[in-house]
């Protein structure tokens, strides 16, 4: 197939493996559509076999630690952790809703930072909507904040987004330099968007909440061992991420050891039992790998070389350039999901020969930026997916006018806070 005919074909194959994605007819995991694009893909000539296997090999690191998170992050969450945090975080604020809504902020942004955003998305989630209902405070705050800080608080570590990983990887970024630099970018992203949040929340956050329906928080926490080990073994696995380059192992390898520690430590306390495997959350796998093969189809198409001139113009690094970058990258997410968006954008940066500063301002519009339409995120998605099992679901007008008006802000002022304070420390770095 050639010429006009395999673009038309590539190009209704991308766009009807994402429309099966967002819709899920039946029901059917999103898994299921992308392996079928790429199986399409494949069949019709668009991509050849060994680009499937050299396409999966080159997002073999990123999936080894995607991996490593979903096992971390399933312990931990056998220990009780997060529903002690989420209780104590609502203890802290002593009946005050607009402090148990900060904390709670607080809390996503560091479990997505250190276990990813979607631990955020699929474990806190649930556990956040189970305490609004026991307190009996209006539950679509919360489940706004849950899907904003998931996309949000994603900046900060390779780990705390499996685009930053991917990334990371492609532009071989070391995992202590590219925390250095998104340092000052997530702090800024977090603040407009906690500002905008209770601006937005103002009405509908009450004043008070019944603190006297909470539970002590220890009562949550089935073997006072084996959450001791978590909170231990977590602060180990954090502390190696910045250490293991420096003995020339991947992150990822301190993940898994963490993860060996609390296999060992949940079988011998009776917390974890072999069964549990079948609790990791598996399809993401074919997921990520079947939009990996239907990108490669895309870039067949050769849009790398097309647009290598415009993105080389831009990947200068001026402060316009970063900020037309992150851009370029939101609006994409919105509107195909920031995932293929970020592998879509990760060939055309790196033949462009993109500096640091453009790489991470791309990262900005991936991770921050998909928050106006609901599919914009698979984090949004899932969040939204529960919120509505649950039967509180905020409707699609609602999430798409908050998220028109505040998701420019909050991109503008983290791409900005990229610019002054990150991008040109990375260009001398």
């Amino acid at each position: 197939m050639t010429g006009p005919l395999r673009v038309a074909a590539t190009l209704a194959v991308f766009a009807a493996t994402l429309a099966l994605v967002v819709w899920r007819p039946r029901g059917w995991s999103e898994a299921w559509w992308t392996v079928l694009g790429a199986v399409v893909m494949v069949a019709l000539g668009l991509v050849t076999p060994s680009e499937v296997v050299a396409a999966t090999l080159a997002g073999k690191s990123a999936l080894l630690f995607l991996l490593s998170l979903l096992l971390l992050s399933l312990l931990i969450g056998k220990s009780g952790f997060f529903e002690w945090a989420a209780i104590a975080c609502a203890r802290l604020a002593r009946g005050d809703a607009r402090a148990l809504y900060r904390n709670t902020f607080l809390l996503g942004a560091i479990v997505t930072a250190v276990l990813s955003l979607d631990t955020t998305a699929v474990i806190l989630t649930p556990v956040v909507l189970a305490l609004v209902r026991r307190i009996k405070v209006p539950a679509a705050p919360f489940i706004v904040l849950c899907a904003f800080v998931a996309n949000v608080g994603s900046l900060l570590l390779p780990i705390s987004n499996l685009t930053n990983l991917l990334f990371a990887d492609t532009f071989h970024l070391a995992f202590a330099t590219f925390a250095a630099h998104m340092l000052a970018p997530q702090v800024v992203a977090l603040a407009i968007t906690y500002a905008l949040l209770r601006l937005h929340f103002r009405r509908e956050l009450p004043a008070r909440f019944e603190a006297a329906a909470l539970p002590a928080a220890a009562s949550v926490v089935p073997h006072r061992g084996y959450f001791v080990a978590c909170v231990a073994v977590l602060a180990l696995v954090l502390l190696g991420y910045f250490l293991a380059p420096l003995a020339g192992l991947e992150p990822y390898v301190v993940a898994f050891g963490g993860g060996g520690v609390l296999i060992v430590a949940g079988a011998i306390t009776g917390r974890v039992r072999p069964r549990a495997a079948g609790e990791l959350a598996w399809g993401v796998f074919p997921f990520v790998m079947g939009l990996f093969v239907c990108v490669r189809g895309l870039e067949n198409l050769g849009l790398a070389a097309a647009s290598a001139a415009w993105v080389t113009r831009l990947a200068a690094g001026s402060t316009g350039s970063l900020l037309v970058i992150a851009g370029a990258t939101a609006l994409a997410s919105n509107v195909v999901n920031n995932l293929p968006a970020a592998l879509i954008a990760r060939p055309l940066l790196a033949q462009a020969h993109a500096n640091p500063g453009a790489v991470l301002a791309a990262l900005v519009g991936t991770d921050v930026g998909p928050m106006i339409t609901p599919f914009g995120s698979l984090a949004t998605m899932l969040v939204l997916t529960l919120a509505r099992r649950d039967g509180q679901a905020p409707s699609a007008g609602r999430l798409i006018g908050l998220g028109a008006w505040t998701t420019p802000l909050i991109v503008a002022g983290t791409t900005l806070a990229l610019a002054f304070l990150g991008a040109a420390a990375v260009g001398s770095g």
